[in-house]
């Protein structure tokens, strides 16, 4: 499919000599007409992105695969999506309504496995412990988030019945601009991060959510302000970003980290560069975040960042050596650290 793809090195960054080399390669789909938000990762060499216009597709190492641009699909955003391997994946749609779909034969078919239709439902991102069980979340019903689960490897979703969901404050909601305000983390653990309230907090459940607490963070509160996406490096060290899309180039609030779980947060010594709406780390201690104002790198776990290029995206992933960015108009790129 290299016919899509146009590569355009726009540049090659270090950050230190002491320091893994991190290297944006900026790729511009010239065919595609979408702005993409949601990525996952299989390996170093296959990645799955999807997004408005109903556009999914895999990358192969450098190339677009394969991808689908389905007419029943069109007016659909998929901010979110989760792949299983090469051939396996679940797509969520952000906006009023939701439908999830799965594919199983690598997007020659999919199935409707989800739709809800209901008053304010508005989706912002899933997640999955493992193969079969995951969870996703839609912005407050009736003062509480609507969280849906799958026990079958999305092939179907319920609504799940929490005890102790805690209400959700005025005007607080979630975000989907990357569908990473949701992680899935070890066996049982699931975090939420909302903004929109007074105050931005981490709603937190051990047992995939039957049960749930909320712990406030230091994170910017108020209204288009709050935690955008967040990660967790292990089940200790965790890391949110975000800010004020509105103020895109204010630092206030626009970063939190945690080392105990997730159970208090504090304000990095070193923030990113304004607003940012992803963050991920590759697994091996480097974290990536993006957002209008470019791209930032941390090396110890979200206390100190650094800027390495002005060239904004909406998403990012990265696994070991390798990752990719998704932003405006179809506009891709890869990461590699050497």
């Amino acid at each position: 499919m290299k016919k899509y793809i146009q590569y355009l090195l726009v540049c090659s960054i270090f950050i230190s000599c002491s320091q893994p080399e991190v290297k944006i390669d900026q790729i511009r789909q010239i065919n595609i007409e979408s702005s993409t938000r949601g990525l996952f990762c299989i390996s170093n060499n296959v990645t799955w992105v999807s997004g408005t216009n109903g556009f999914v597709g895999v990358f192969n190492n450098d190339s677009l695969h394969h991808f689908i641009r389905n007419e029943k699909l069109d007016e659909l955003d998929f901010r979110d999506i989760h792949a299983f391997n090469d051939e396996e994946a679940i797509i969520m749609s952000s906006g009023d309504g939701c439908v999830i779909y799965k594919t199983s034969d690598g997007t020659k078919t999919w199935t409707l496995v989800y739709e809800n239709n209901g008053e304010g439902i508005f989706f912002d991102g899933m997640d999955f412990w493992d193969k079969k069980h995951g969870v996703a979340f839609s912005d407050p019903i009736n003062n509480r988030l609507y969280i849906i689960e799958t026990k079958d490897g999305g092939d179907s979703w319920q609504k799940l019945e929490s005890i102790e969901l805690p209400k959700t404050l005025k005007g607080e909601a979630g975000f989907a601009a990357s569908g990473t305000g949701i992680e899935c983390v070890g066996d049982s653990t699931v975090y939420i991060g909302t903004g929109g309230g007074k105050t931005a907090r981490v709603f937190i459940s051990y047992n995939r959510g039957i049960s749930w607490k909320v712990v406030n963070t230091p994170m910017r509160p108020g209204e288009a302000s709050g935690i955008y996406s967040l990660t967790f490096l292990d089940e200790k060290n965790g890391v949110a970003v975000g800010g004020n899309y509105l103020d895109s180039v204010s630092t206030e609030g626009n970063c939190a980290i945690t080392k105990d779980g997730g159970l208090t947060w504090q304000l990095p010594k070193t923030p990113p560069t304004g607003y940012m709406s992803c963050v991920a780390h590759n697994g091996e201690g480097i974290l990536i975040c993006t957002g209008r104002n470019g791209i930032d790198v941390s090396y110890d776990k979200g206390n100190n960042w650094t800027h390495i290029t002005d060239d904004a995206y909406y998403s990012c992933v990265i696994q070991g050596s390798t990752g990719w960015l998704t932003g405006r108009g179809g506009k891709v790129a890869k990461i590699t650290i050497d």
